[in-house]
């Protein structure tokens, strides 16, 4: 599996600078405001960067270049960042700098690749990707597709997925439609759910059951979806419908789901999807939002065997959720005079802890730090 293994951020919003070592499955746990989500952010920023949305909508909508430096630019003029991925052939990195310029906006400097093959003493050189500044990332130009180096690490850059449900609301894109030639992929808010399950149901009839058996085992008053393309052929739509057991009867529609019951239902059916069309690295903020406990200790051991498929970094405040994971997969995130800072736990270095308590618990007790 190729994987994230290391990353290093260096003035990105309250992240002054860190190096990060990733594994396969990573917690993120910290109070509030302590640098969880900007994290994050960070990765949904590359999204927008491979998209050639970076000046619109990213720092449209977060920006300007005074909010996303590290306390302003004439603090930190420049943001930096460099990410390492293994795969079996060697080490590829790719790094970038964006600089304050006229405006308040962010403009690429510097932006490179590089690789090192396994067992060679030394990397190949920087490939730099644009020739001169530019507004927009040159990984998503067409010249990105003419090197080999390039080409490949773009393609582990567009693998890398943030997903947020919380947006739950009636008028939310969870209880809308969806066009259903928009299944192939969730989408980083859920909007398009029912055409991805419609989608599972047509070409992956085992892990659709698997979503829905886990569904019944989470919400024991579900039967099952009905997922009925609606309108002209060209432009067919389908809402999330479902049956409850006991009432074949009769249809429900999305506005009678509570938000934690849709929340869930995007989660398991993102975590349950084929392995072959998971994200190579998924980012999910706050998974646990509105669940049961009981909830909470069945999506942990699916995060956990979905991490065997795809790398997972979640983030959390949750210590009955920290419960379910091993300290090994842990990162205590802590805000020190407005810097955040990212700190690996250790089963061996907590063990005399872990004899007494649950790890939750030593979160509890600011033994490990992360606590407001």
């Amino acid at each position: 599996m190729n994987a994230l293994t290391q990353l290093t951020i260096e003035g990105f919003r309250s992240i002054k600078r860190t190096e990060v070592s990733l594994r396969p499955l990573n917690v993120l746990i910290g109070a509030n405001g302590a640098g969880k989500s900007n994290l994050i952010d960070f990765f949904r920023m590359l999204n927008y960067m491979l998209t050639r949305g970076f000046q619109n909508p990213y720092l449209v909508e977060r920006g300007p270049a005074s909010f996303i430096l590290h306390f302003g630019s004439k603090a930190t003029p420049v943001l930096r960042a460099e990410l390492v991925f293994s795969t079996d052939a060697g080490t590829n990195t790719y790094r970038f700098s964006l600089a304050d310029t006229m405006g308040d906006r962010l403009t690429f400097t510097h932006e490179e690749v590089q690789f090192h093959r396994k067992g060679e003493a030394r990397p190949t050189p920087p490939i730099p990707v644009i020739p001169r500044p530019s507004d927009e990332s040159g990984m998503a130009e067409a010249w990105a597709e003419n090197d080999g180096t390039i080409k490949f690490i773009k393609g582990l850059l567009s693998r890398v997925r943030v997903h947020q449900f919380h947006d739950t609301s009636l008028t939310s894109h969870l209880r809308d439609y969806s066009p259903v030639d928009r299944r192939r992929y969730l989408l980083a808010d859920g909007g398009n759910l029912p055409a991805f399950l419609l989608g599972l149901r047509d070409e992956a009839a085992d892990r659709y059951g698997m979503i829905v058996r886990t569904l019944r085992l989470l919400l024991p008053w579900f039967n099952d979806f009905i997922l009925d393309p609606e309108g002209p052929e060209q432009k067919k739509r389908v809402l999330l419908r479902w049956r409850m057991v006991g009432r074949p009867d009769y249809e429900f529609g999305p506005g009678q789901l509570s938000d934690g019951s849709l929340r869930l239902m995007a989660m398991v059916a993102l975590l349950l999807q084929p392995p072959d069309r998971l994200p190579s690295v998924l980012l999910i903020d706050e998974p646990e939002l509105g669940l049961h406990p009981a909830a909470e200790q069945v999506l942990a051991g699916i995060l956990k065997s979905t991490s065997h498929d795809c790398q997972i970094i979640v983030a959390t405040q949750s210590a009955g959720f920290l419960d379910h994971f091993e300290a090994d997969d842990v990162i205590v995130v802590e805000n020190q005079e407005g810097a955040s800072t990212f700190t690996r736990q250790s089963s061996e270095g907590l063990k005399s802890w872990l004899t007494r308590y649950s790890l939750g618990e030593v979160w509890n007790k600011n033994l490990i730090g992360g606590r407001p």
